[in-house]
């Protein structure tokens, strides 16, 4: 891949740091209704009495089109013109969240998160991919999932400084003022990819171990996001109060946004393998903790160090990812595979929690099966006899 270039239409260089702070904007954007799902959830749970199982469809309908979207962004991610995609993609992901605030039914709500899901859908894939053409892909993705942790957190936070309430409607709202910002802040893109698409036609290097990759990824996302949507639940079952809740989350948010930033301080002095075994059995020791009874000091804890744990690991999964590839598709493809996860894992949490199953436990094996599945995958990438 070229290093470095300048955009005819921007000026601006790959690496520059109007281009990262784009990156890290269209990321935001995308992902950050996903971050505040817990609140989304149970916003509309209260407003409209939804079961754990119609809760946990809340996400999934946010997802579903956008993995379908994702699916297909090998075809048009390097083609269209970004800025054009991404401009438009920030006014349906709006219009999106404008339906599901104005929304009388919980079927009008779902319509809206699919909706958004549709901007949000565009706008991840061009994220990653401007990203994956960086020279440090390793630093870029742990600043870019740092800025995806820290804002939504910061949302959070000033939900009570504001004296606004804790309900569907002001969430939203401040969640539409967000997606401003982040547009703004996404002027500086490139148009187009700086990798032509006949060089990456000619580079297929490990591809068999990419998409092995990505199905990792999947299984291992649909675990934590399980758990992450259905955080505020848990807390209303148990009485928490609140602004308890609400600060906790946003914890989870923060350490979430520092597990990137040390991913990005410490590179890849120690390689890939064992950050991610580190981070993955820190994450289950939290799933366990969180098994053994809820209280609050148990709630607190699991919110400190689950999201923390998780997102160290994941910053070095999306970077083996991309290693395994050199033809420049698999990148996109990781919003597919983060959509798939984020969609089926609360609805498995919803329908095991509803039939009484062993939630935890199962949500716990998704961590594990995914993280195994990426080891191998890092290993067998670095092989010599697989290196071109």
């Amino acid at each position: 891949p070229v290093s470095a270039y300048t955009d005819p239409m921007s000026n601006n260089k790959q690496d520059s740091r109007p281009v990262i702070v784009s990156v890290a904007a269209l990321g935001t954007a995308a992902i950050l209704l996903f971050a505040i799902m817990p609140l989304i959830v149970g916003g509309m749970a209260s407003r409209f009495a939804l079961s754990d199982t119609q809760s946990g469809l809340v996400a999934t309908a946010y997802f579903v089109i956008y993995a379908l979207l994702s699916l297909t962004s090998p075809t048009w991610v390097r083609r269209l013109n970004w800025r054009h995609a991404a401009f438009g993609a920030y006014a349906v992901l709006l219009v999106g969240i404008a339906l599901a605030v104005l929304s009388a039914s919980y079927e009008q709500a779902i319509v809206g998160m699919a909706v958004a899901g549709i901007g949000a859908g565009i706008l991840f894939p061009i994220s990653l991919t401007l990203a994956s053409d960086t020279q440090n892909t390793d630093r870029t993705y742990a600043l870019k999932l740092t800025a995806e942790q820290l804002v939504p957190a910061s949302l959070l936070l000033l939900i009570p400084l504001l004296g606004l309430g804790a309900g569907l409607s002001s969430i939203l709202l401040l969640a539409a003022a967000t997606v401003v910002v982040c547009f703004l802040a996404s002027l500086a893109m490139p148009a187009s990819s700086p990798r032509a698409d006949n060089a990456i036609a000619a580079a297929s290097g490990h591809a068999v171990w990419g998409y092995l990759g990505l199905i990792a990824l999947a299984i291992n996302f649909a675990g934590f996001g399980g758990l992450w949507v259905f955080f505020e639940r848990i807390a209303v079952e148990q009485g928490f109060a609140p602004d308890f809740t609400n600060l906790w989350l946003a914890v989870g948010l923060i350490t979430s946004g520092l597990g990137p930033l040390a991913a990005a301080v410490l590179a890849d002095r120690l390689g890939r393998v064992l950050p991610i075994v580190f981070g993955t059995l820190l994450a289950l020791v939290a799933v366990g903790v969180l098994a053994s009874g809820v209280d609050q000091s148990r709630y607190a804890l699991v919110l400190f160090t689950l999201p923390l744990a998780y997102y160290f690991a994941v910053s070095y999964v999306m970077a083996v990812i991309a290693a395994a590839d050199t033809s420049g598709k698999i990148a996109g493809l990781m919003a597919f595979s983060l959509a798939v996860g984020a969609a089926t894992g609360p609805a498995l949490f919803g329908m095991i929690k509803d039939a009484g199953g062993p939630v935890l436990m199962v949500m716990g094996a998704c961590i594990l099966l995914g993280g195994i599945l990426i080891v191998v995958v890092a290993k067998a990438a670095t092989e010599p006899e697989n290196q071109e």
